[in-house]
């Protein structure tokens, strides 16, 4: 029996792998379901996900796993609203916000064009995602859309985080189909975990000696394992120091009556005037995120900050008045994403030992794509040393 610890989105493509090629399969978590990062909550007739995040339908994993037609997806506008001063201004795809381009508040024309030949170039090894970005001529773009869209995505400052990672995950918005099922990002875990013929939960892993694996619910005994926990669990049942630096965020949650906008636009603030990266009406892009005459708001911090100070920040953003806003969840995310450094060498294989194989997105990238993708490297690697 092939044993997955973890039932994240890299360990059911580990177990899904492995089942596809025919291996008997056991996948154990500790939590009550699957998912791991990518779960949700209902609260009160509303549905909030663990942090603020967007599916994309064209990630190569995703695709690889054929699952779209299995959940009832919203597709994201392919626009951003960009908040400055008084204005809010829609700039992305000019098929649906032409006359962006040649707004001056969002970047000079060519500054933007500049942006085009950024998708083209190569960055160095050693190079940050801000120095990129500059080098290619944004300028203006950068520090008026690029950075406080960049910073959602990463969790930090884009300055800390590797110009290759970074040109990877750019591109694959740029040509990304991304939204989120309509009953929250949770359907998608449960859509792959009920695939899994063996998936046993609440099942807290204690120790691993060898080929034994001492768990809550008693002991396995495993061919090999795979090992798709997150770093620093993966760190105390490996007893290895934790080598990534982990980043952390926080989502508040906020119900209104009146929407400040019609459409599930993601808002970004062009002057940096406090602690929130982005807000949304949520329940503008899935009716399903809010019961009948109310409306929810998701917003992401990425630095300690209170209420009231997100509250303030969100009022200039959506430049609507937050005092009737009702604070209905805060979602403090210690291990929100793994940090990928300039220089960052990604490693080659997912071997451990003779019995353990690793995967998790801090093996491959920071998204969902690279979550998956380590699950799948690792059990093809796992079959490959097996002659399978």
């Amino acid at each position: 029996m092939y044993l997955v610890i973890g039932a994240g989105l890299a360990g059911l493509n580990a177990a899904l792998t492995l089942q596809d090629a025919g291996m008997p399969v056991t996948v154990i978590d500790g939590s009550d379901r699957a998912g791991g990062r990518v779960a949700t909550d209902v609260i009160d007739g509303f549905v909030l996900d663990r942090g603020f995040q967007l599916i994309n339908l064209n990630y190569p994993e995703i695709k690889r796993l054929a699952v779209a037609n299995e959940l009832d997806f919203r597709i994201a506008p392919r626009t951003v609203g960009i908040s400055s001063g008084t204005q809010r201004i829609a700039i992305g795809d000019p098929r649906q916000a032409p006359l962006s381009v040649f707004s001056k508040k969002t970047g000079a024309l060519t500054e933007k064009a500049s942006f085009i030949r950024y998708l083209a170039t190569k960055p160095s090894p050693d190079e940050d995602v801000e120095t990129h970005l500059l080098r290619c001529g944004t300028g203006g773009l950068y520090k008026s859309v690029l950075r406080p869209f960049l910073q959602g995505v990463f969790l930090t400052e884009p300055s800390q985080v590797s110009a290759i990672i970074g040109r990877e995950l750019i591109g694959s918005f740029i040509s990304g189909k991304s939204g989120i099922p309509a009953d929250g990002v949770g359907v998608f875990s449960q859509t792959l975990a009920n695939r899994i013929l063996d998936l046993r939960l609440n099942t807290q892993v204690e120790e691993i000696r060898g080929n034994r694996v001492i768990t809550n619910q008693g002991e396995f005994v495993a061919t090999k394992i795979v090992l798709a926990t997150d770093l620093t669990t993966a760190a105390q049942l490996l007893g290895a120091n934790q080598v990534a630096p982990l980043i952390r965020a926080t989502t508040w949650y906020h119900v209104v009556e009146n929407a400040p906008e019609n459409k599930a636009e993601l808002i970004l603030d062009a002057e940096n005037r406090g602690p929130v990266v982005n807000s949304i009406v949520i329940s503008k892009l899935s009716e399903r995120y809010a019961p009948a005459g109310q409306n929810l708001i998701s917003s992401t911090t990425i630095a300690h900050a209170s209420e009231s100070e997100v509250r303030r920040h969100l009022a200039l953003m959506w430049g609507s008045s937050t005092e009737n806003w009702r604070l209905l969840a805060k979602y403090e995310i210690n291990s929100a994403l793994p940090l990928f450094e300039p220089g960052k060498v990604l490693p080659k294989s997912s071997k451990f030992n003779e019995m353990i194989y690793l995967a998790g997105d801090y093996r491959s990238g920071p998204s969902q794509n690279g979550a998956l993708a380590s699950g799948r490297l690792a059990a093809k690697e796992l079959l490959f040393d097996q002659g399978l």
